[in-house]
């Protein structure tokens, strides 16, 4: 079940992530194309706050044409920053808050398909506003929303709610408390 790569040919590149195209041999001798993206990694937090509340962002997405109701997440300046300090970074800039108690869930590759990408996840708990937050990022405009876990329960169920990383922490958090 592997593919063996023929050749590699750099299509874009950019300060995140860079894309391929390649032409590999399948296992039955075929030639086939991948296009695919290598990209630094990323990472998202859900917050919640000491009240129990959830810390979410709306924000305009240009490749869905809508605004999107989302977890704090972003991606990662440089291959060696760690996933904690990127998430602690991302959680202050877009929603103003922070915490001291942030624990790692798990990691994800959320489209295996054409992307590395590889996000790590994380669950930051007793959130508190911050005086002095790290200003956003220049171009990102986010509104900062907090909802009850159930909420957003009825907000997933309601296709409110479609970003997958955001769905599998509330997830998580329901199962796992």
């Amino acid at each position: 079940m592997n593919e063996k790569k023929v050749s590699s040919k750099k299509v874009y590149d950019c300060d995140f992530l860079t894309m391929y195209e390649d032409v590999v041999q399948l296992q039955n001798d075929k030639l086939s194309q991948r296009v695919y993206v290598k990209h630094l990694g990323a990472a998202a937090v859900l917050p919640i706050t000491k009240e129990g509340l959830i810390v979410l962002t709306k924000q305009f997405r240009y490749p869905v044409g809508k605004v999107t109701i989302e977890i704090p997440a972003g991606k990662k300046d440089d291959k060696d920053e760690l996933g904690y300090d990127c998430v602690k970074r991302e959680l202050e800039e877009e929603t103003g808050y922070q915490s001291d108690n942030i624990v790692h869930s798990y990691n994800i590759h959320n489209c295996l398909g054409y992307s590395d990408e590889l996000i790590e996840m994380f669950i930051a708990y007793d959130c508190y506003k911050v005086d002095n937050p790290l200003p956003p990022d220049e171009d990102e405009f986010i509104e900062v929303v907090l909802y009850t876990i159930e909420e957003c329960k009825k907000m997933i169920k309601t296709n409110e709610i479609t970003d997958v990383k955001t769905i599998l922490m509330i997830q998580n958090y329901l199962l796992n408390g």
